[in-house]
């Protein structure tokens, strides 16, 4: 065979093309089926992180039902082509093909439901398609019910795909199941879309691709993943648990496998983004989900919930909520605590049961230990926020800032009426109602707080 010709960098960029129109009707939802969730994030997330993980320079993503909370939710990182009205895999193909400028050498073709795929399988086929005319991804499974079989000449060589309704009993014998990813030689692919005959159900089906290849002489090759799991797909909520179950497992295999103690991988739940220090452990029911980073020897959960956060090293969440949220070293926080997005925590803070922080900055070694809020805040360092501390920061119209400077006592039940400023060293009696500013080292008390003229007693 003559050697094939050096190809520019334009001709052998990787594109893909998602399948993502179908109704979803089995799912019984107003939300498309690739908006629901696994490990956290919209399973299409994960298809189009693999894809990219591989190389691919586009992504085409092909919508149909529901089309506006697709874009709406995926946002602008792909090409989109509607698909109206829906005729098929292949048809869908035929829509997306027209939208690439131009046809390299290596088409992809995948489904947006099937959230397992690996960057590495993706990779594999890319690298494999060379002269064929496609590589195409398989399993073997040990129930192939309701997939495509991969039906194989007296060589071994891939000679068709037979979707089970078709299938002879001998054909829906056979364990090889196509998984419906490929990689196209795109010339030959944009060459012969329009070759597809139309189904009895008057659908044009991508896998007759492959009877063609073959009968033109040019090869078709599978590429059997190891991981009979990655062509998993959903088509309802029974299938949806099923690929969570396993995606959650393996991002917790991957922490494992970076020095992070996961004390139950079953009741844990970890999103693709999330980063964990080594020696940290995180404990049952605990949820970490966005872009959220965990130091080194921190402790989480059991039971907390960790959304698009920072946390340094050696702290401990337990049983609370942290979401958008900034949070130093050596801080402890709950159980039963909340910090809301814009939360700022400096190090060496003690956030205990029931304390609330928003939109505020917590000095270094704050102790704020119970029944406190605290929002629209500065909090200067070495300061105590006795049990039952409010800043009152909303006049029903607008926030309003409070500032607390650095080593105050704030006594129990102390409500800060914003805009006020208390001073360095200030204290505030239990029960105060702070309207006015508090001068650096006075005492005021009462309601409305009102300074004592000595503070004697400190």
């Amino acid at each position: 065979m003559d050697e094939l010709p050096e190809q520019s960098d334009e001709e052998d960029r990787l594109v893909a093309i998602v399948l993502a129109a179908g109704m979803g009707t089995r799912m019984r939802s107003g939300i498309p089926k690739i908006l629901h969730h696994v490990a956290g994030d919209p399973m299409i997330f994960h298809v189009l992180g693999a894809i990219e993980k591989a190389g691919a320079a586009e992504i085409v993503l092909v919508v149909g039902h529901q089309s506006e909370q697709v874009k709406a939710a995926v946002g602008n990182s792909v090409r989109y082509v509607i698909q109206e009205p829906q005729l098929g895999t292949g048809h869908a193909v035929q829509q997306a093909i027209h939208a690439l400028g131009s046809i390299p050498h290596r088409v992809l073709v995948l489904c947006g439901d099937a959230p397992l795929i690996t960057d590495s399988s993706i990779s594999k086929m890319a690298s494999d398609i060379g002269d064929a005319a496609i590589v195409l991804l398989s399993a073997n499974v040990p129930n192939p019910t309701g997939y495509g079989r991969v039906i194989r000449d007296s060589e071994g060589r891939v000679s068709a795909i037979v979707e089970e309704a078709h299938a002879t009993e001998a054909q829906r014998a056979i364990t090889e199941v196509n998984s419906g990813f490929y990689c196209f030689d795109g010339h030959w692919l944009a060459a012969n879309l329009d070759k597809l005959e139309r189904s009895p159900k008057g659908e044009y089906y991508l896998t007759d691709m492959v009877k063609l290849a073959v009968s033109q002489g040019r090869d078709v090759r599978a590429f059997a993943t190891p991981n009979a799991e990655e062509v998993m797909g959903v088509n309802d909520r029974q299938q949806l648990a099923e690929v969570d179950r396993i995606m959650r497992a393996r991002f917790c295999r991957a922490l494992m496998a970076n020095g992070v103690t996961v004390v139950d991988p079953a009741t844990t739940y970890i999103g693709r983004a999330v980063s964990v220090g080594p020696d940290s452990v995180i404990h049952p029911g605990t949820h970490l989900r966005g872009e959220t980073i965990i130091g080194e020897r921190c402790e989480i959960g059991p039971n907390s919930i960790v959304i698009d956060s920072t946390i340094g090293n050696d702290c401990a969440v337990f049983a609370s909520v942290v979401e958008g949220s900034y949070v130093g070293d050596r801080v402890a926080i709950g159980p039963f605590s909340h910090l809301r997005p814009g939360a700022r925590i400096a190090s060496d803070v003690k956030l205990g049961n029931y304390a609330e922080v928003k939109n505020s900055y917590i000095g270094e070694n704050v102790q704020m230990h119970h029944f406190s809020y605290v929002g629209d805040a500065e909090i200067g360092s070495d300061t105590n926020i006795g049990a039952g501390t409010i800043t009152c920061n909303y006049d029903g119209r607008r926030k309003h800032r409070t500032k607390v400077g650095k080593g105050v006592f704030l006594g129990s039940g102390t409500l800060l009426r914003a805009p006020v400023e208390v001073g360095d060293g200030a204290v505030t009696g239990a029960g105060s109602v702070v309207t006015k500013d508090v001068a650096p080292g006075s005492l005021v008390f009462g309601v409305p707080a009102r300074e004592k003229t000595t503070n004697q007693g400190g």
